[in-house]
């Protein structure tokens, strides 16, 4: 019984040398990323719809480049944003940042596994603007508006940003909308998107495109023209 026994033991011996000869723990190797869930409030000045704010999620993960999420929220303003990675901090931007929570003062996740915000009262820090794009021929048609502190951000091979997404909904032309912004907000630009035709979907995404700005918050134009 003796030898029997004696390789019983050797195996985990064997093993455990293999391990060590990984240089690193077999356990870390196959460590799968724990969800958290992004929740709070924002509070803004009264209206409808998010106006131009937007609030951005950076995390970043061992080995990858880090990420930007854009996270929605309600007409309430509440927000609720599932997310992988490590979060690094949280942005609220309106044409500039408005406001921000980097990873040290970020609250500890609760058992839920939930990063709670709470409410961010941005009332007394944003001021409503009214802006209307026409098109210098006078057609109707639908656009799309983004507003953005300084030139808009591209792609990794210098393409433009499309706004073909959620965050930017379409508008008709001639419509009113309403912005809100920094009081004393510098570099606002307005990048407006037409499609490229009547369809929807991915023609968005190679639509004409027209920059204007930039603009500081006492000298934002009432309209926009499309030539």
């Amino acid at each position: 019984m003796k030898p029997l026994a004696t390789a019983r033991l050797a195996l985990p011996v064997v093993l455990a040398a293999a391990c060590g000869l990984c240089g690193e723990p077999a356990r870390a190797q196959f460590r799968v990323p724990i969800e958290h869930t992004l929740v709070g409030r924002l509070l803004l000045p009264p209206g409808s719809g998010s106006r131009g704010v937007e609030i951005l999620a950076r995390t970043e993960a061992g080995g990858r480049e880090p990420r930007t999420t854009w996270v929605l929220f309600d007409e309430q303003g509440f927000f609720s944003q599932t997310l992988r990675d490590t979060l690094t901090s949280v942005t609220v931007t309106a044409g500039d940042e408005v406001h921000r929570v980097d990873a040290g003062d970020l609250p500890d996740a609760d058992q839920g596994r939930r990063i709670d915000l709470g409410v961010i009262d941005l009332r007394d820090r944003l001021m409503r603007h009214h802006l209307t794009v026409r098109a210098a021929d006078g057609k109707p048609g639908e656009i799309r508006v983004g507003m953005f502190s300084g030139p808009p951000p591209v792609g990794p091979w210098g393409e433009p940003v499309s706004l073909g997404s959620r965050q930017f909904p379409p508008i008709a032309l001639g419509s009113d909308v309403e912005w809100l912004l920094p009081r004393r907000a510098q570099g606002v630009h307005f990048l407006v998107e037409r499609p490229a035709g009547p369809g929807r979907g991915i023609e968005w995404r190679s639509g004409e495109q027209r920059l204007f700005g930039p603009y500081a918050s006492a000298g934002l134009p009432a309209e926009l023209i499309l030539e």
